[in-house]
């Protein structure tokens, strides 16, 4: 039997489908017409965030290819993580486009392990480029709130501007952005790009492996990851949902974590003489 984590060490949480901005390097716009949409109803969070209650070493992620701040209850749930998990960390990662002023004002107090903030170009010429769908005077003035409110930065312990190095990315934008960082005291952090698994049409890392042994970040052994709905799929590069491990509203966490589809798909992508899902034979974080 492949070795895993007895709970998840992360569950990444999709409280909303939706996403306003329709990156070039992400499969969202490519896969947002063709599959389920909506909202995750408060009692299904709930019944997970109370299930995560006896574990307190797994990292709570509310958003999961997503935009999290478009779910306009993501500030009640936030503060309901808090309440039931005092314990546990959480991350969460947005554009900035929603994260106005009005919302950085209901965040005060909200306790938050690590608030990161894509932005992909730091002009606006190559902001519009990558992402679409948003307005960089508005990110750019919601950001300046957020870094020089210390009230709010109090309750962060760590805030961090992520940039993907797509090929395109210019070294004017990175140096830009580093330096924004290191004025507002705000850590930098330039991640390599992702084709999601060959998801990502525009751009690709032409990777192909026949055999797959493993993946680089364990996330079948390690990670949850949540749908609005319910489902759990395998994990973030299966954006057209091909691979279902089962249902949170008739499952617990526990049972979908140790079921047997789930235990057959470990063998696959972490046993020699398998074969591994084609996702993961796209994948570069395939070993």
């Amino acid at each position: 039997m492949i070795q895993y984590d007895q709970f998840p060490r992360a569950i990444e949480i999709q409280t909303n489908s939706y996403c306003n901005s329709g990156c070039t390097i992400c499969p969202y716009r490519e896969v947002s017409g063709s599959l389920p949409s909506g909202v995750m109803s408060q009692s299904l969070f709930e019944s997970i965030i109370n299930q995560i209650h006896a574990h307190p070493e797994t990292k709570i992620v509310p958003y999961f290819n997503n935009e999290p701040f478009l779910d306009r209850t993501i500030v009640k749930r936030l503060k309901l993580i808090n309440n039931i998990c005092p314990n546990n960390e959480i991350e969460i990662s947005t554009n900035g486009q929603c994260l106005t002023k009005k919302i950085q004002n209901q965040l005060q107090g909200v306790n938050i392990h690590d608030l990161r903030v894509s932005i992909f170009g730091f002009r606006p010429i190559t902001h519009k480029q990558v992402m679409p769908g948003l307005d960089w005077p508005v990110v750019k003035n919601n950001l300046d709130c957020l870094v020089k409110d210390k009230k709010l930065r109090a309750n962060i312990d760590h805030l961090s501007i992520i940039m993907v190095a797509y090929p395109g990315l210019s070294e004017e934008d990175i140096g830009l952005a580093k330096k924004y960082c290191k004025d507002n005291f705000v850590s930098f952090k330039l991640w390599g790009f992702f084709d999601r698994g060959g998801n990502v049409k525009e751009y690709s890392n032409k990777f192909s492996k026949t055999e797959v042994v493993g993946c680089y970040q364990d996330r079948p052994l390690m990670r949850l990851h949540v749908l609005f709905d319910g489902r759990v799929v395998l994990c973030c590069m299966d954006w057209k949902q091909h691979f279902v491990m089962g249902d949170l509203n008739v499952q617990t966490i526990q049972e979908v974590w140790d079921s047997a589809q789930y235990q057959d798909i470990r063998k696959k992508i972490y046993s020699p003489n398998e074969e591994a899902p084609k996702l993961c034979q796209k994948c570069i974080l395939a070993k």
